[in-house]
């Protein structure tokens, strides 16, 4: 066996490389006689024993023989020739003379003056051939007649020929099960006596045989496709008239399988034997026309040759013609033809030696295997009869030749000890392919059966089932994959003919019930694609002249890559015409199946019978299988399915982005984001609204992107621009604006792709998710509570879980089915933590989003100062403070952004251009000996031309995404704002909850719980910090916003911080605090309109340009020193806190929030501690029971003379007259600290305001005199240092122009000057007034007043002397 592998590997591999090689090198008819060879070699059958002493040993050496004689008369005329030009016989320049011609092309060149290689080349052949054919003719002879002693056991007693022994192997294959168990007992015995070398052998033999197996089944049952591929790959290659063949034939191949037909066994050899016979002669041919002769008879700019595909590769050179040289104008596929025309003759030469080979009783067998099936078994152990009209089959097993067993039939066991057994096998003939099933029960062997070996098999059983099923549903959805093709072939070759199919599939994708229509239609695509492939064929021939069918076919350089592509294309179509005729079928069968009457003979009742018995317990199992794995899919496939739903509509919406900002911006795209943008303002501003008109837009969109497919692809045509010049009325320039431009091949791709990849995907959310997505979005349908996302998340989980604890019980049945339960209840719990992370931050938006998108949104705003953005800010500074307003804010905010993103699009197309109404603003009139105009050309308006589009907020960028990031994050925000709250509330709706008083994140938390313990006393503080201290926050941020603005919108924060702390009480202050509010939205909508100014383009100047500094300071307009419009974000800030301190002011009036996070109401200020000290609502801390208690007692006993340390640091870091307050005011505290703690409420607080009050006066008065620091500090320097000193003047603020050289002669307290100090000061004021405030503090006084009585008891006693 080994040997007769090593013989057919040699036969048919080396050699036949060997003499492609020899026809490769050499192009002359000697070489023409080894390429004789090669087509003959795969016609004779492998060597063997018997083929050596036939034909194939004679073909062997007859080519040692031919190649040796070669050799001897290459060294005979290169002896003559060189004898000859010695003697003067022939010139020495003998080349291309007609004798030369005709010797050379014969095979015998001279080498004279040749080099080593080309030497070499000219005599290789020969020399390689004559050693090749040697050894393999003495290898296979010496093999075949050593045959191993283990080959000759597999023959019988009686002789049998090699070739009847292998065709029974053949046809007996797949049915010898049997006899190779039973013989495995007596193969090991064998194996125990042989030798090393031996088992070596052996093994050689069984690698060899199921490799030489593997490619005989290859060959033998994927024949059929593989020859199908290799007459497709073989005419696309190289298209000709001669190639037509080979494709035509594909084409009708493919064409009559996707037709449900098949052609008969002798039919597909015929064609088979003529494709052997053409693809031969087409090699012959083209071999031979590379002769000299050949090419100089029929030239090669021939226009017949260059049709037929006979192309020369190499030429001959006359200087020198020991040469090969290889045809310059030649491209890969010239090489390639040759190739894949050699591998399709090999191909079906093997399969034809493969039929002619095989016997003819086997031969019947095999055209009959359709319609009848048998199973034999070894000899002596089960013998069939089979009666004459093949009605039923009876089988005689003789058990004594097997060992005793149990047969297993529907779950009994029952043992046989008899003789043998007759067995009735059941005959059934099928409707599909009437083939006749035999069945014989066989009882397993208890050495060779194995329960591992019984699970692998059900798994392999189980995957090929699933494999089954996903073809199924593949085949199922054919269509989906022919309409795709069908827009591909469209969109990658633009022709008229293939707009057909571009309008085909857009008609079908927008049908309702598609698959249907596309089925109807699959006939008339497969004809048509047919049709349009052939006519594409043919005009790839060589030389063809496009220009004659302009418009048509598109002109491609490589064919192959059109044609293979197109072909894969059509293979869509066929498997939708077959799928169409398939279902068709079964569904007549379907139907005539209820009407027909079954008559079963009682022999086959009996048959049937007893098969049921023997499959009873398989099929149970089989079916509970099966019903798992269909829940299974059933679960998959809801959880994609519900994934799509959810998340499909995204996808679409990122198409809008791709399709617009893919390449220039044009017209049709700014529609597409028109229709985009309306989409989104409509789910912002009425939610029920774009539910209602959601399939309708939908709808829109499909039309018009096939509106803008089919617009953009006939603008591709010649004399299209003129076409729709005369339209339209527009010029190139124009129509390039709107987008119909002739594109190059790539990039026309990606501008036909695009549109049509979004096409696709609205018309699979319209299709298939969008009814689901509505229901999902229903605001209305309130669902139960067990129906909400936790619950069912846990159902479909738990689902889960059955089947897959079913399936490891079922299958596993070991220790893994632990390890897989344990890892299903983690994943279950990471399900439930996950859903509650969800629901968390679901929360945590809900309650800080209006923060985030009024931040953002003014951020922007200031970011891109412009008129455009002066809506934003003014919305927002209003909205903030009046919470009533926030929904119209979001609704006027999101269809603004919509109007300036469109606005931004059309600024950028090409037809607008800025230079045409730009301004240019010169100086007239002006005298230059004027100081005030010495600056105005430094402005705006003289700096360049002035573009009036600037002012509202349109410019010109390269990267328009860019530019409008801002804004369509600021669209995404608004429209994240408005799902979150429909989110919540639809989620408070189906869990039937109501939406808790306070926004807080520790709902379990409340006023009961500050003083458990330290944890406790952290959540409450995250709960209600600005519940608690939102009044300090913001009255800080006041002082924030002077300190980082020094200018004269500070000095009137600083007098409206005077006019709140006026009040004093908490509740004086609560009443203005709307008039407050209303005070901070109109001082920044006021400073942003002066960011804006006048516009530019009006030329027109401000009549304040003396000053700078003091431009600045009054923060003014102004073209030269523009205000700097980054000090609003410190007034928005306050503005926001401000309003959120609003909205606890209003809290505090609600019970509820009054219990959960008590109240802020202030304590009285008539309160005596001593007395009230026994009925404090607060527990006693002083006797520091916890950590807590201890941090109270830091807080409340020793803040007073912390703070009293701060003023003195304030008071003695800078050197002025305001330090001097703070000095007089710390040293009194100090020296009446102690009594004043003991006093009333009343008088602590008189004392302690006055104190803010100076702090406040120190604030407000360092902001007024900033205008001398900042404004006239230039003046000062040089004539008023005493007053810089007095006062501390420096500029805190970066930006203005200070004459540094002036400091030399007045030193400027920089160090000393700002607010820092007097920040900080009074943020430990509010701290102390608020612990004098708290109920807290009256244990502090009640303690210092038992120590002081303690004290006074102590010096009053008297002392003992002894």
């Amino acid at each position: 066996m080994a040997s007769e592998v090593v013989c057919g590997l040699v036969f048919r591999l080396l050699l036949p490389v060997c003499l492609a090689a020899a026809c490769l090198f050499r192009y002359n008819v000697l070489s023409f006689v080894y390429l004789i060879y090669l087509l003959l070699i795969p016609l004779f059958p492998e060597p063997t024993s018997t083929t050596m002493q036939g034909h194939t040993g004679r073909l062997l050496q007859s080519l040692c023989f031919t190649s040796m004689s070669f050799l001897l008369l290459h060294i005979i005329y290169q002896i003559t020739i060189h004898s000859l030009v010695a003697g003067n016989s022939i010139a020495s320049n003998f080349n291309c003379s007609s004798w030369e011609k005709s010797i050379r092309q014969i095979g015998f060149e001279s080498v004279r003056g040749a080099d080593a290689g080309n030497g070499i080349r000219v005599f290789i052949p020969d020399i390689g051939m004559f050693m090749v054919g040697l050894g393999i003719w003495l290898l296979c002879r010496s093999l075949v007649q050593k045959r191993p002693p283990e080959d000759m056991a597999q023959y019988n007693e009686d002789f049998q020929s090699e070739e009847q022994e292998e065709d029974e192997k053949l046809s007996l294959e797949d049915n010898v099960l049997l006899e190779e168990d039973y013989e495995a007992g007596y193969e090991e015995e064998e194996e125990a006596k042989e030798s090393t070398k031996m088992k070596i052998l052996r093994m050689v033999a069984e690698v060899a045989s199921k490799v030489k197996e593997i490619i005989g089944n290859l060959i033998t049952t994927a024949g059929k496709v593989v020859i199908t591929i290799l007459l497709c790959v073989t005419g696309i290659t190289l298209p000709s008239l001669t190639s037509a063949v080979y494709f035509f034939t594909f084409l009708f191949l493919c064409t009559w399988w996707s037709l449900r037909r098949t052609l008969s066994t002798l039919m597909f050899s015929c064609m088979c034997v003529l494709m052997a016979i053409f693809s031969a002669g087409h090699l012959i041919v083209l071999y031979l026309y590379q002769f000299q002769f050949f090419q100089e008879s029929v030239l090669t700019n021939d226009g017949y040759i260059s049709v037929f595909g006979i192309s020369p590769i190499v030429q001959s050179n006359c200087s020198c013609t020991w040469k090969l040289t290889v045809h310059p104008r030649r491209k890969w596929y010239h090489f390639v033809s040759p190739i894949m025309l050699l591998i399709l003759y090999y191909t079906l030469a093997t399969l034809i030696r493969l039929w002619l080979q095989e016997p003819i009783d086997q031969l019947m067998v095999r055209t009959e295997r359709a319609h009848t099936r048998l199973f034999f078994f070894s000899q002596n152990v089960v013998t069939c009869f089979v009666n004459q009209n093949l009605s039923s089959v009876l089988c005689e097993v003789k058990l004594s030749q097997l060992p005793p067993t149990l047969w297993k039939c529907n779950n009994r066991s029952t043992q046989f000890h008899s003789r043998s057994v007759v067995m009735s096998c059941l005959f059934v003939q099928t409707e599909k392919k009437e083939e006749c099933v035999y069945e014989v029960c066989l009882p397993p062997e208890e050495s060779s059966v194995k329960e591992t070996e019984s699970e692998e098999n059900i798994i392999k059983k189980k995957g090929v089932g699933a494999m089954v099923k996903i073809f199924h549903f593949i085949m199922k959805q054919s269509y989906i994959g022919a309409l795709i093709s069908m827009m591909a072939w469209s969109i990658t070759y633009v022709s008229w003919l293939t707009f057909v199919f571009l309008i085909w599939s857009c008609l079908l994708w927008m049908v309702r019930d598609r698959r249907r229509y596309a089925m109807l239609s699959s006939p008339f695509m497969v004809a048509y694609g047919n049709l349009l492939i052939v006519l594409q064929y043919i005009w790839t021939f060589p030389d063809m002249d496009y220009s004659k069918v302009k418009g048509f076919f598109v002109e491609k350089k490589n064919p192959f890559h059109s044609l293979s592509s197109k072909v894969l294309c059509m293979l869509t179509f066929w498997l939708l015409l077959r799928q169409t005729l398939t279902e068709r079928q079964e569904k007549q069968k379907e139907d005539s199946t209820g009407l027909l009457d079954v008559h079963v003979e009682d022999q086959k009742k009996q048959g049937k019978l007893y098969t049921e018995k023997c499959k009873t317990a398989f099929t149970e199992e089989e079916e509970s299988e099966e019903g798992g794995e269909q829940d299974l899919m059933h679960v998959l496939g809801n959880m994609v399915m519900a994934l799509m739903v959810k998340y499909w509509i995204y996808i679409c919406g990122s198409m809008f982005f791709i399709v617009t900002f893919e390449g220039r911006i044009v017209m049709y795209k700014i529609i597409y984001m028109m229709m985009f943008l309306s989409c989104v303002a409509l789910y912002q501003v009425h939610y029920e609204w774009w539910r209602r008109i959601l399939k309708y837009f939908w709808m829109s969109v499909v039309m018009y992107t096939m509106l803008v497919l089919t617009v953009v692809y006939t603008f591709q045509f010649p004399e299209s621009i003129h076409t729709w010049g005369n339209m339209t009325g527009l010029d190139k320039k124009g129509l390039e604006a709107l987008g119909l431009k002739q594109f190059e091949l790539g990039e026309l791709f990606i501008r036909i792709f695009i549109p049509t990849s979004f096409l696709l995907a609205c018309i699979l959310h319209l299709h298939y998710f969008h009814d689901r997505f509505l229901q999902l979005t229903d605001l209305q349908a309130v669902v139960a509570k067990e129906e909400s996302t936790i619950y069912s998340h846990a159902k479909v989980n738990g689902r889960v879980y059955l089947i897959m604890n079913r399936w490891v019980f079922a299958h596993l049945k070991n220790k893994w089915h632990l390890v897989v339960d344990r890892l299903t209840v983690l994943f279950l719990k990471f399900l439930e933590y996950f859903h509650k992370l969800q629901l968390f931050i679901w929360w945590l938006l809900e309650i800080h989003i209006i923060k985030i998108v009024s931040c953002y949104v003014v951020m922007v705003a200031i970011k891109e100062v412009s008129l455009f953005n002066y809506v934003f800010l003014a919305s927002w500074a209003f909205a903030l403070p009046y919470s009533q307003y926030r929904p119209l804010a979001s609704s006027v905010c999101t269809v603004w952004t919509c109007v300036i993103i469109v606005c931004k699009m059309l600024y950028q197309l090409d037809l607008i251009d800025p230079s045409k109404y730009s301004k240019n603003c010169t100086l007239v009139n002006i005298n230059a000996s004027q100081p005030k105009f010495l600056m105005l050309p430094e402005s705006l308006l003289y700096d360049g031309r002035v573009d009036p589009a600037n002012w509202v907020g349109l410019r010109k960028y390269d990267d328009l995404l860019g530019y409008l990031r801002n804004n369509f994050w600021m669209l995404a925000l608004l429209a994240l704002e408005v799902t979150i709250y429909r989110h919540q509330k639809y989620f408070r709706l189906r869990n039937k909850l109501s939406p808790p008083a306070a926004r807080i994140i520790f709902h379990d938390i409340t006023r009961q719980h500050l003083d458990i313990n330290i944890v406790c006393f952290i959540k409450y503080f995250i709960n209600y910090f600005f519940y608690k201290f939102g009044l300090e926050t913001c009255l800080l941020l006041v002082v924030n916003v002077i300190g980082q603005r020094m200018d004269f919108y500070a000095m009137l924060h600083a007098f409206a911080l005077i006019a709140v702390l006026y009040r004093r009480r908490r509740k004086a202050i609560a009443e203005i605090w709307p008039k407050y509010c209303c005070f901070l939205a109109c001082m920044l909508t006021v400073q942003y309109f002066v960011c804006i100014g006048i516009p530019p383009a009006a030329c027109k100047g401000y009549p304040w340009t003396e000053n700078d500094n003091v431009v600045k300071w009054l923060y003014i307009p102004d073209f030269r020193s523009r205000p700097n419009p980054l000090f609003l974000i410190y007034d928005f800030m306050l503005l926001l806190c401000a309003s959120l301190q609003r909205q606890v002011f209003d809290d505090e009036n609600k019970a509820a929030v009054r219990l959960m996070a008590g109240d802020n109401v202030e304590i009285c200020r008539d309160l005596d501690a001593a007395s009230f000290s026994v009925h404090n609502p607060v527990p006693d801390f002083i006797h520091c029971r916890s950590y807590l208690d201890m941090l109270k007692v830091i807080m409340f006993s020793y803040l007073f003379w912390f703070v009293l340390t701060i003023i003195f640091i304030t008071g003695t870091t800078r050197i002025s007259v305001f330090c001097m307050g703070y000095l007089v005011a710390c040293f009194y505290f100090l020296l009446f600290g102690g009594d004043l703690l003991l006093k009333p409420i009343r008088k602590i607080l008189h004392y302690w305001d006055f104190l803010i009050a100076y702090n406040i006066f120190v604030i407000t008065m360092k902001n007024i005199l900033s205008i001398l620091a900042c404004g006239y500090i230039n003046q000062l320097l040089q004539d008023h240092c005493w007053l810089i000193q007095v006062f501390s003047l420096a500029c805190t603020i970066k930006g203005y122009d200070i004459n540094t050289n002036a400091k030399d002669i007045c030193e400027v307290p920089s160090n000393e000057a700002g607010i820092i100090w007097d920040s900080i000061c009074f943020a430990f004021l509010l701290l102390q007034r608020r612990v004098f405030m708290s109920y807290y503090f009256l244990h502090v006084v009640a303690d210092i007043r038992a120590s002081q009585i303690l004290a006074s008891r102590y010096l009053t006693e008297p002392v003992l002397v002894y």
